[in-house]
């Protein structure tokens, strides 16, 4: 059996690898049967040669018959056929360019909106750590009565699980550790380090470049301090010195002794590029107490997390029966390391991904649907080449694959494009994220072959949905019905299914035009938006610690330094909290709310020049008091017309109705700042500020003011005079306010420009959409036309009956979308007068371009020759 598949698979390989070779030498061998026939009749009939040539080739028949044939036994004529169709197809493309430019451009971004999708989203969930056995490290952490919100382990629990735990070799746990790093009288640099178990290079089993990585013994509290070093660092910080083993760097006010350099592509466990000895012990402190741990471990082979999580179980019942208050709402549990770190390793999270990259997918089945109506159009007028076709013996299925072909060389051709797209979209992802710290290195941000292939097999949905569909309608009529399109007859006229279909492009084009002409007028609006304030002339920087006050004497003292403030957040970029209003109106209106919440000191109203637009800035007195202060989109959109001052409200914990803390306050309006909106509606934030000392801020963002331009140098010489007033304590992240904000809204204008790009798509679809289907309806008009106008009809009122029954449909599709955009308007708050200002301006625009599409083909039906109609209609 197998050697009868693998003859016949040959034989098919050998006819199409020599289909040219074996016409050739078919057509050699009828040459020599045509002649050796002709001189046989020239020799018995006495003809002259080209006369005998001519009844041998009568005789013989058609050679393309025969070569057909042989093509038949050789069973490639499908191939020959799908050759031709694709060549058919291009053609009609090259020849409906209008269509073809939009819709491989709609086709296009679609595709690569859905393979981004499944790229980015397979990353996420399906990535393994690069090394050997990356798919069996798991991490171990505390479930919580809120699925959303786990909690690490400590020192107490890691410490009992590395003694006690079968199942998980190399049990070890990391901690991020903030340092100063100083070498060779250079100003000094904040690093983030991971302070990890060397059982961590255990796991990964990749030997260092240089010199060696961590070993337990380093892990004692005697041993001296050592360090490794990441490839990027090492070739950034020291110029790549391969004698940089055994040199003393210094990390805050400890000098470490350099161990090792780690290969290119190392970072574990996160995006680490240097790695001190884990040394924290839980006699210092209590249970719970200490810093987080991160622990992980690789499962043995034949061990499973179900496993794992039983014996932890065990472990942890004595605990929560001694400690209730402490462990009684935790649970251990065992994760994929990968899903833990990225934080979706929760059913909810896996399935919001999934749902989100079905979503996303879907757009093209929209796109798709669009793209049949303009092909459907477009079909319905090549009824007499498919009457030809099925007159001579072409089969329905013949020519649905002809159709399907002509749309699957566009959606292919999309789809090579989408490719293209999404590669260059992850490039930049690639680019912009990787200067972030915490993003994993295991996640690669290239399109992989997968993502390709899922984009192909979209293009092969489109071209079925673009293709077929539109195919199975026209061609559903039968040849009768063809031949009377083709012989001027009734073909398919004009009925319910084309009024349907124009109200429901006019209506899909009210409800979305008016929103995309919103979304990127926003964009652009944002892009040219300023922060109000200056932000060129101020830097930042992360304060730990509580030498607040020393840091900024010297740093008031620098040339040029105008003031000096501090916050919790930067300003922009607060955090969320929820909360509810005392008073029973605004609780009734307004119920619960969800706000910005951020701490700032006394004087940062003044350093950031935000007047106070009613009642009071804070005072020394508000330290620790139950106030508080809005700024300007607060009280507009919370309270639009009424006295937002003197109004009470109480913070939620979590996603409780729990209120946390006394009620605050409301003494004061402050103007917005920054004034940028940071999403599109045009509406700032709303945000609420507490007064604070900035040693109480758990990470205080120190805002230096300059009275001109910020120096060049002094970024350095700002990490200098942290480390002269604590070298323990690294001011991190120091840079221009500027290059803070254009790095945190890159990701949000990527995405806001491709939202933008799709719906313009869409859009573009849409019109074109209406413009063909009126086109059309007014082009079966024609006969009708030319009839009326031979027998004394009134132009004027045949044009007015054609653009009255124009008007018709394009009013009910404006109405229908106008219904269908109210949720669309509301999802976006838009007021009411903004969306009937859009509504208007759209409804306009498409009634202009429906009356353009029918015009054309009403006056050219009225140039018709009376008889020509005449005769077209018999």
């Amino acid at each position: 059996m197998s050697a009868g598949l693998f003859a016949l698979l040959r034989a098919f390989w050998r006819s199409l690898s020599r289909g040219s070779q074996l016409d050739a030498e078919m057509d050699e061998e009828m040459r020599f049967h045509v002649e050796m026939q002709a001189e046989r009749l020239s020799r018995e009939r006495d003809l002259d040669r080209d006369e005998a040539r001519r009844q041998a080739h009568v005789a013989f028949g058609g050679m393309e018959k025969w070569k057909a044939a042989g093509r038949d036994t050789r069973g490639t004529q499908w191939i020959d056929a799908i050759v031709l169709d694709g060549k058919l197809g291009v053609r009609m493309l090259v020849k409906h360019r209008s269509l073809t430019l939009i819709a491989a451009f709609a086709m296009a971004i679609s595709i690569a909106v859905g393979a981004l999708a499944f790229e980015l989203i397979a990353e996420a969930l399906t990535a393994t750590l690069p090394f050997a056995g990356g798919d069996r490290v798991v991490s171990i952490e505390f479930a919580t009565d809120q699925p959303s919100v786990p909690q690490k382990a400590g020192l107490h629990e890691f410490e009992a699980w590395r003694e006690t735990l079968n199942g998980v070799d190399q049990l070890g746990a990391f901690r991020n550790a903030s340092y100063n790093l100083a070498f060779d009288n250079n100003y000094p640099e904040p690093i983030r380090a991971a302070a990890i178990t060397a059982s961590a290079f255990a796991i990964a089993r990749t030997p260092p470049l240089h010199g060696r990585y961590l070993l337990p013994d380093d892990e004692n509290d005697s041993a001296a301090p050592v360090v490794v070093i990441g490839f990027h660092e090492w070739q950034r910080r020291f110029g790549g010195d391969a004698s940089i083993i055994g040199k003393v760097v210094t990390l805050n006010t400890v000098a470490h002794t350099v161990i090792g350099v780690m290969p290119d592509g190392f970072a574990f466990p996160i995006n680490h590029q240097y790695w001190v000895p884990l040394r924290e012990r839980s006699t210092g402190y209590q249970r719970r107490d200490g810093p987080p741990l991160t622990v992980f471990g690789m499962l043995r082979p034949g061990v499973t997390a179900q496993s794992v999580e039983a014996q932890l179980a065990a472990l942890h019942q004595p605990l929560a029966a001694q400690f209730p208050d402490l462990y009684g709402r935790l649970r251990p549990i065992v994760l994929p390391y990968t899903l833990e770190v990225v934080d979706i390793d929760r059913p909810v999270f896996v399935w919001g991904l999934r749902v989100i990259q079905l979503l996303l997918s879907a757009l093209l089945v929209v796109v798709a649907v669009n793209l049949a109506i303009l092909f459907y159009a477009r079909t319905v007028t090549r009824l007499g080449e498919i009457a030809v076709r099925t007159a001579l013996g072409a089969s329905r299925t013949r020519i649905l694959a002809q159709l399907f072909l002509e749309a699957l060389v566009l959606s292919v051709m999309s789809a090579a494009i989408g490719v293209a797209l999404a590669d260059t979209a992850l490039a930049w992802i690639r680019s912009t994220v990787r200067t972030g710290e915490m993003v994993p290195f295991w996640i690669p941000f290239e399109l992989s072959w997968p993502a390709v292939i899922y984009a192909f097999v979209l293009a092969v949905l489109a071209a079925v949905i673009v293709g077929v569909i539109p195919g199975l309608k026209t061609t559903g009529g039968g040849l009768e019905t063809h031949l009377r399109a083709l012989t001027g007859g009734a073909g398919l006229r004009v009925g319910p299914m084309w009024t349907t279909l124009i109200v429901s492009q006019v209506a899909v084009a009210i409800a979305i035009l008016p929103m995309a002409l919103y979304i990127v007028s926003e964009v652009v609006r944002m892009e040219m938006s300023d922060t109000g304030f200056g932000a060129e002339s101020y830097v930042i920087a992360k304060v730990e610690g509580s030498r607040h006050a020393e840091i900024t004497r010297r740093v008031e003292a620098e040339p040029g330094v105008a003031a000096v403030t501090f916050s919790s957040f930067v300003p922009g970029f607060e955090s969320d909290r929820r909360l509810e209003f005392e008073d029973a109106s605004a609780r009734q209106r307004l119920g619960t709310e969800e706000t910005s919440v951020t701490s700032v000191a006394l004087n940062a109203f003044q350093v950031y020049d935000a007047r106070i637009l009613a009642g009071r800035s804070f005072s020394g007195s508000d330290l620790g008091a139950p106030v508080a202060i809005v700024n300007r989109s607060f009280a507009e959109q919370f309270f639009a017309a009424g006295d937002v001052l003197g109004q009470r409200f109480s913070f939620l914990r979590g996603g409780t109705d729990e209120r946390v803390g006394p009620a605050l306050e409301i003494v004061g309006v402050v103007d917005d700042f920054p004034k940028f909106p940071s999403s599109p509606g045009g509406r700032g934030v709303p945000i609420i500020y507490q007064p604070a000392l900035p040693e109480s801020m758990a990470l205080a963002v120190m805002s230096i003011r300059f009275k001109d331009s910020v120096p060049p140098d002094f970024v350095g010489r700002l990490r200098a005079l942290g480390a002269e007033v604590d070298a323990s304590v690294p001011l991190r992240d120091v840079e221009l306010l500027t290059g803070f904000y254009s790095r945190n809204r890159a990701l949000w204008r990527f995405v806001s420009w491709a939202l933008s790009l799709i719906t313009v798509s869409v859009l573009l679809l849409s019109a074109a959409g209406i413009y063909a289907l009126m086109s059309f309806t007014v082009a079966q008009r024609t006969r009708e036309i030319g009839i009326r106008m031979a027998l004394g009809g009134d132009p004027r009122r045949i044009l007015a009956g054609i653009f009255g029954r124009v008007m018709q449909q394009l009013a009910i599709g404006l109405v229908a979308g106008g219904v269908l955009s109210i949720p669309i308007f509301a999802s976006f708050e838009l007021s009411a007068g903004g969306a009937l200002r859009l509504l208007f301006t759209v409804g306009a625009i498409i009634v202009v371009a429906g009356l353009i599409a029918a015009l054309g083909p009403a006056r050219r039906s009225l140039r018709i020759h009376a008889v020509e109609a005449l005769r077209g209609d018999g």
